[in-house]
């Protein structure tokens, strides 16, 4: 990787940004105040901004027809076109959990107050379709990091548990397992491996793995199957569609990356698939190598400041920080 010391450009304001997401251009951003704005980013100026939550705007998604849907800390979702507000609800949810969208978007998922607890909602109506959680939810706390891929809800708890859930038959849990001694305050997935940090000073890289078939004639209550392109992990959990058997998954810890720091704020995957990027508490940007987990540079982005949000797409990285500026990065 060549050596990057500078971003390419920074947009300095006087709000704290606390969320992330791109359209094409135009690049939206959440406040600590509940405000959303937009940015051209050939241009880098603002060209909108509303007020859209009553408190902290905890995460913001791209809408594939068109728009953006923001999760407020108040517990509310809304959907917005042009600065107006399509539909909004209501959501007991006013933890630290950002909400994740299902690669179809079909469904969004969002951590509740009630413990362990995930809600499943209708991305296009924003009902609550189904609620769900873990087993032994007593002994996991609350969800503090959730992400969909495929067919697939991986969500990390307070207990430093790790959860697998197939979206289709939300009764039924994969898999859990014990990944840090702390919270898991950030996952990513590439394949079949969980890209995980924690307040224990480590990033995990965990594997799945198929072992034998066995026999399940447990009950299961789907929802709507929705057309996948079939991922490592679709095969290797496949059978979860069949109710006479259930691919047992076992897991393996691949890899501990020591942090410098106390935690990580956000892991990213980039899309291309050959590095990850990490966000330090001390605002300090990692980049690692997802083939050898090998450090590749550190960059102080925000420095001393922790990064409240990061997005990544081809070779670039946008990041957001509780200094108020927005930091944008080419990485070769």
């Amino acid at each position: 990787m060549a050596e990057v010391t500078r971003p390419d450009y920074i947009i300095r304001g006087e709000s704290i940004v606390t969320s992330l997401c791109r359209q094409n251009t135009t690049l939206v951003t959440g406040s600590e105040e509940g405000n959303i704005k937009l940015y051209d980013t050939q241009i880098m100026r603002p060209t909108a901004s509303w007020i859209a939550h009553k408190a902290q705007v905890m995460g913001l998604k791209k809408l594939d027809r068109g728009g953006v849907m923001s999760q407020g800390r108040e517990g509310a979702l809304a959907i917005w076109k042009e600065g107006q507000c399509v539909r909004s609800c209501s959501v007991p949810s006013t933890g630290f959990c950002r909400f994740a969208l299902s690669d179809d978007q079909r469904h969004c998922f969002l951590g509740l107050d009630e413990k362990s607890k995930i809600a499943c909602v209708d991305a296009d109506k924003l009902n609550i379709v189904k609620t769900f959680q873990p087993a032994d939810f007593n002994k996991k706390g609350m969800c503090w990091s959730l992400t969909v891929r495929g067919n697939h809800v991986y969500l990390g708890y307070e207990s430093g548990h790790i959860v697998l859930f197939d979206r289709r038959y939300l009764s039924t849990q994969v898999l859990e397992v014990k990944v840090h001694d702390e919270i898991v305050t950030t996952l990513d997935v590439r394949d079949n491996k969980i890209i995980s940090s924690s307040p224990d000073s480590t990033i995990k890289i965990t594997s799945l793995i198929a072992d034998e078939i066995v026999p399940d004639n447990s009950s299961r209550d789907p929802l709507p199957e929705t057309n996948q392109t079939t991922s490592p992990l679709e095969t290797i959990v496949s059978s979860l569609n069949s109710s006479s058997s259930e691919q047992k998954i076992s897991t393996e810890i691949l890899h501990t990356v020591p942090l410098k720091c106390q935690g990580s704020s956000q892991i990213r995957i980039r899309p291309d698939g050959k590095l990850f990027a990490a966000s330090g508490w001390d605002g300090g940007l990692r980049l690692y190598s997802l083939k050898k987990y090998k450090l590749l540079g550190i960059v102080e982005a925000h420095s001393p400041e922790t990064i409240t949000d990061m997005i990544t797409f081809d070779n670039r990285i946008i990041c957001s920080g509780r200094d108020c500026k927005i930091s944008f990065w080419t990485f070769y």
